[in-house]
């Protein structure tokens, strides 16, 4: 059996928060580990956390994007960071910057949902560090 994919949810929307969470509990490759409310909760969270994606609105980084996007890819874990939003993507890719992952738009079907968490948590950047590998001598 493969391991779940680990994800923590960002939405100041109690409603919806409780929707996404009954929806993704039917789904037995992914693990939701925390959520939270608040954007200024939000790195704390994926640190604790760590997941391998972060699925959060749009309204939580709003303030301070450049910033918050790297406290999260700070994590241990490097997670891949999807956006939800509801307006159009095109303008929104600029001014989010290129450490986003990708964007969803919250009306999705569930089954499209949870497709683009798994390949984000796939697609996931995770830094190497420098392996030393000896030379081995000809003979």
């Amino acid at each position: 059996m493969n391991p779940r994919t680990k994800l923590l949810i960002a939405q100041p929307d109690g409603a919806k928060l409780v929707s996404l969470l009954l929806w993704l509990e039917q789904y037995t490759d992914l693990e939701v580990v925390g959520t939270t409310c608040s954007g200024d909760k939000l790195a704390a969270c994926t640190s604790y956390h760590q997941p391998e994606v972060v699925l959060v609105d749009f309204s939580l980084l709003a303030q301070d994007q450049p910033a918050a996007t790297a406290k999260i890819k700070a994590a241990a874990s490097h997670p891949a960071i999807l956006v939800m939003h509801e307006s159009d993507i095109a303008p929104m890719e600029s001014a989010l910057g290129k450490d986003l992952d990708g964007y969803i738009n919250p009306k999705l079907s569930l089954s499209e949902l949870t497709e683009s968490i798994r390949k984000a948590a796939q697609k996931r950047a995770i830094p190497v560090a420098p392996v030393y590998v000896p030379a081995t001598m000809a003979g």
